[in-house]
């Protein structure tokens, strides 16, 4: 058996997102269709984050893809079709439309180690401010 390192692991992951993305992102999609075809892509997103203590809190893997498929599940009843097929280009639909999830799963992983971090809450916009803000490395630890 092939030994894969979680670089080439998340590669794999992320190409196989496309290949599925491409076959199945349509109108005439199911709602439970598309949520199995984005599978991959919330744990893809899962493992780019650090799973250090200080940057997770106390979450492992398996609860940021357990927030991460909350996140996708929320995306998917979002997704206005129409806005799709009239603003994108022909075949680049499910660009469009992994770009849209991908978003809303990374920010639904973020709100999750932000909000089991630790006994002091910081509002959200003050966090984003602050990961924006990269010239001191200090802070954004």
């Amino acid at each position: 058996m092939k030994h894969y390192s979680i670089l080439n692991y998340i590669r794999y992951k992320e190409e196989l997102t496309e290949k599925l993305f491409e076959e199945c992102c349509n109108s005439e999609t199911s709602r439970e269709e598309l949520i199995i075809c984005a599978r991959p892509l919330v744990e893809a997103v899962a493992w780019r984050f650090a799973l250090g203590q200080q940057a997770a809190g106390v979450l492992s893997i398996l609860d940021l893809i357990q927030e991460g498929s909350i996140g996708l599940i929320h995306a998917v009843d979002r997704i206005d079709w129409d806005e799709v097929y009239g603003t994108a280009k022909p075949g680049e639909e499910a660009y469009m439309v992994k770009g849209f999830l991908k978003k809303r799963i990374k920010g639904s992983i973020r709100r999750a180690i932000d909000i089991h971090r630790g006994n002091m809450r910081i509002p959200e916009h003050r966090l984003n401010e602050i990961r924006k803000n990269t010239s001191n490395k200090e802070m954004v630890k």
